[in-house]
């Protein structure tokens, strides 16, 4: 028993250390908040600098793009071998692991003409609808124009536009443009209407705002933002994960440049599609304004007055105006217009004419209210990886129910901290360890209820768990722009590390002793332009082919025709110029035939490749029938070796992972 409370009493000095070092870091979190942006700040004082300099002498845009290219290649501040997506006016890079895009179209537009603040201000009164909101509204049309009244290009198209189809639906309309058009005032604002268009530059799927304002070093860091100095681009993802109720099955005009370009995989269209969105619009390359005029005119006079679904329109704007920009005369380099809805995925090639199935139409898209009977959280227990995040679905029955709110909150922020919203949390870990999220419900017929859902935080994977099968074993190097670990597709793998380093070449090795007949698998898939590229080589030799440009994942099997030594390769190889997509190559799933798997680490109940407090308290809380068997290896939770598995296990583990044995 003395033993028994013994446990008792260390774990109840753990909990309570953690609960002060979780005090610290929220005050330390902030405190690195305000760091990682001035950081920011900093990074993009030096290029901006080199920019205004080239503006002066009147260099063309190219040779702006690519002294500040230069420039931040030199920076201090920017992360080594991060430069990437080169082209004649863009390229993006990261300083300390957050997004940044430099765009001279989009950031030199705003001084193509001076508009004054009273014929802005004329203007908007012009705009004002009479009366106000009577509450959220399907029908309602939000126009979302960060450089109206900045760039001269932008005229009133879409502000008469969406006067007239609220002059049909009887709904209203709202415009947040220029510094007014922050991230947080877009995201809290989209669940009010039912039709959005997005009236601004954009780039690689990203809209482009004037203001940084509201946007954090977390949305930077998770690719929802990027960084443009004194402006902040945001995409799909980032609406997605701060709107505070789900969309009222939008429809989406993304009147923007690259809306759905090839090397964003149509991202942006599918976070608003989960968000709620019924149907998202976007374009492959960059249009003109007066093409997507055109464009948008047809579709909506279709909508309006012909009641026409989204595909009927879409055909029947196709048929008349043609397949891409009907001011460009060559398909080459024009931008093809994009259809995502829930029928419709993101297509193999944007630059090409889609069949639409979507059957949205504008007078059925209000819906009706429809309580919530109950729900769920998935999946529970969380599993996340330090440093990087995953996501809580709350499932909703009926799943079309609309008539509740969500409060996230998180246990120990110090383990992992949540932001979410009416269908989604996602989940960051912050340190190894574990603790549970707190949906708090509030639903009419429900009334106020509380899940929980717990959360397991795991270090982040190294590059032999990476690349490795689940229970492989085999030991790889990589040393000159060495390959690192990456989480994507669902699944984790190793990427090369040679982004935007013009003539390099990043290499990642591995050593055998093999039978004859036996066999070396592994999946890979590469990101680039088409002359950089991703071999894979054995003893020196190249087997098979290259891979270049946009290529999905594909399995190689390499068997071995003589007993001996083979050294398996793979090289990422860059030419002297242009970066394009992810300008990287990855490897996955790396099975040897002959490998027999990893040793039994005694303790190591959690899985994690090393045994730590968190195994002891993982164990304990097994023992106090806290988590069920599934969440832990028993089979190497009896450290003591008496044949069962009990509290003086857990202690004994805890001892050793702070050093006492």
């Amino acid at each position: 028993m003395k033993r028994f409370f013994a446990v008792l009493l260390m774990l109840a000095l753990v909990l309570s250390a953690g609960s002060i070092q979780a005090l610290a870091h929220e005050s330390s979190a902030e405190a690195h908040e305000r760091a990682m942006l001035r950081l920011l700040d900093t990074a993009w004082e030096g290029l901006e600098s080199v920019e205004k300099e080239m503006l002066t002498s009147s260099a063309d845009p190219r040779d702006v793009t690519l002294a500040v290219y230069k420039a931040a290649l030199a920076s201090p501040y920017v992360d080594e071998g991060s430069l990437t997506g080169l082209t004649r006016k863009a390229f993006s890079f990261r300083v300390s692991g957050m997004l940044c895009r430099y765009d001279y179209a989009a950031r030199n537009a705003r001084h193509i003409s001076s508009v004054s603040a009273e014929m802005l201000e004329s203007a908007e009164e012009a705009l004002r609808v009479s009366g106000q909101k009577n509450g959220p509204s399907d029908l309602d049309v939000l126009i979302v124009g960060p450089f109206y009244g900045i760039d001269a290009n932008f005229t009133n198209q879409y502000r008469n536009e969406a006067r007239s189809i609220t002059d049909v639906t009887g709904g209203s309309f709202t415009v947040l443009s220029s510094s007014n058009a922050t991230g947080p005032a877009i995201a809290a604002a989209f669940p009010d209407a039912g039709i959005v268009v997005f009236d601004s530059h954009g780039s690689g799927g990203y809209l482009c705002l004037t203001t940084t304002e509201g946007i954090t070093s977390e949305d930077y860091l998770n690719d929802w933002a990027s960084s443009a100095g004194d402006s902040a681009y945001i995409d799909g993802r980032y609406i997605q994960h701060h709107v505070p109720r789900r969309l009222p099955n939008s429809m989406v005009w993304m009147a923007m440049c690259e809306g759905m370009i090839l090397s964003n995989h149509g991202q942006t269209g599918a976070a608003l599609l989960e968000a709620g969105a019924g149907c998202v619009y976007g374009y492959s390359q960059e249009v003109t304004f007066g093409g997507d005029y055109r464009y948008e005119a047809h579709f909506w006079n279709n909508m309006k007055y012909n009641d026409t679904t989204v595909a009927e329109a879409f055909d029947a704007m196709t048929e008349e105006l043609g397949y891409w920009d009907p001011l460009m005369s060559s398909a080459y380099g024009s931008a093809w217009p994009v259809v995502m809805s829930p029928v419709d995925p993101y297509p193999s090639d944007p630059d090409s004419h889609q069949t639409v199935h979507c059957d949205w139409r504008l007078f059925g898209a209000e819906l009706d209210p429809v309580a919530l009977e109950s729900f769920t959280l998935s999946p529970d227990p969380l599993a996340v990886y330090q440093g990087t995040s995953s996501v809580i679905r709350f499932g909703a029955t009926p799943d079309n129910a609309n008539q509740y709110e969500l409060n996230w909150q998180s246990e120990d922020e110090g383990v992992a901290t949540v932001a979410g919203n009416a269908h989604t949390a996602r989940v960051t870990g912050v340190t190894v360890g574990t603790t549970r999220i707190r949906c708090e419900v509030n639903a009419a017929g429900l009334g106020s209820c509380t899940a929980y859902c717990e959360v397991n935080v795991l270090p982040y994977p190294d590059i032999d768990e990476a690349l490795n099968v689940e229970g492989g074993s085999l030991d790889f190097t990589s040393t000159q722009h060495p390959w690192e670990t990456v989480i994507l597709d669902d699944r984790i793998a190793a990427r090369s590390g040679n982004a935007g380093v013009n003539s390099s070449t990043s290499t990642l090795q591995l050593t055998l002793s093999m039978e004859a007949g036996e066999t070396l698998t592994f999946d890979w898939m590469v990101s680039s332009e088409r002359f950089d590229k991703l071999g894979f080589f054995v003893n020196n030799s190249l087997y098979g082919d290259y891979i270049a440009g946009a290529v999905d994942w594909s399995t190689v099997v390499y068997t071995a025709p003589s007993t001996g030594s083979y050294t398996f390769e793979w090289r990422y190889v860059k030419d002297v110029n242009i970066n394009s997509l992810d300008d990287c190559g990855y490897v996955d799933n790396v099975l040897y035939s002959g490998d027999e798997g990893p040793s039994v680490l005694l303790g190591d109940v959690d899985g994690s490749g090393t045994v730590n407090a968190n195994d002891a308290l993982l164990l304990m809380r097994y023992v106090l029938g806290l988590v069920e068997e599934t969440d832990l290896d028993l089979s190497v939770g009896d450290y003591d070796g008496d044949g069962s598995v009990n509290a003086n296990d857990a202690l004994t583990i805890m001892r050793f992972a702070l050093g006492l044995l």
